[in-house]
């Protein structure tokens, strides 16, 4: 598969503190990544960094595709609609002298929302849609910017575990479209169900690897601080329980 996003080196500090160092990693087009690792890890500077909102204190990172990074923690006002958030997330990257939205950006939006699946809902008040839907319209918005990387914080946060499998299936698709997403999960049993490989960031490195290889009962339990057994369901799959 194809590099959309490569990272030599990178490290972050704020003052004395060192959040973490040396990392390299590589993220490929097609492949959703799960960052998992416990709080205050760096995974939030980590996105940053390889969305270009934040530099690094050290290393390099090449980017063959635009990277858009995505908060979804952030609530939308009531009244605005799917479609008007991917509107002005583009209309801040449309030069100036432009005030009226192209052609082109209406259809790049009406794209991103039937990626996202939200093309019947795409006129609809915020305050109407559910939890899972205010997530993929922010999703949608970052589609609709023509990324070929996705870079998304937590995009599970305060939903039940309907809204959950509605956004991670939704983020599992736009991967298989061909960009590259990395979303940052909490739930290390989601994770294991829906990424194509993890990436574990503990104690100021960073591990990558198929779920089973990084999803051991050992590995978390040092990474954590806290017990956790792990074993293999019926399908395959790795699920994690803290003990």
């Amino acid at each position: 598969m194809r590099a959309v996003l490569r990272a030599q080196g990178l490290s972050v500090r704020y003052g004395h503190r060192t959040i973490f160092e040396s990392v390299d990693a590589s993220f490929d087009a097609g492949s959703l990544v799960a960052l998992i690792g416990p709080n205050g890890a760096g995974k939030s500077s980590l996105l940053r960094v390889l969305a270009g909102t934040q530099r690094p204190s050290a290393g390099s990172l090449e980017r063959h595709a635009g990277a858009a990074l995505v908060a979804t923690a952030l609530p939308l006002p009531p009244d605005v609609t799917p479609a008007q958030l991917s509107g002005y997330v583009l209309a801040l990257r449309r030069p100036w002298w432009l005030v009226r939205q192209t052609d082109a950006e209406r259809a790049s939006i009406a794209a991103a929302l039937e990626r996202a699946g939200l093309r019947d809902r795409a006129d609809d008040a915020a305050a109407t849609l559910s939890s899972g839907e205010v997530q993929r319209a922010w999703i949608a918005a970052a589609l609709a910017t023509d990324a070929g990387a996705v870079l998304i914080d937590e995009p599970t946060t305060h939903l039940d575990v309907r809204y959950q499998l509605e956004v991670l299936r939704t983020l599992k698709t736009i991967a298989r479209s061909g960009i590259a997403v990395v979303a940052a999960i909490h739930d290390l049993t989601l994770a294991a169900r829906f990424a194509d490989s993890i990436a574990l960031l503990a104690g100021g490195a960073l591990a990558s690897g198929p779920p089973a290889a990084i999803l051991r009962a050992p590995t978390l339990t040092h990474a954590f601080g806290v017990e956790v057994a792990t074993y293999t369901d019926a399908e395959g799959y790795v699920v994690c329980t803290p003990r």
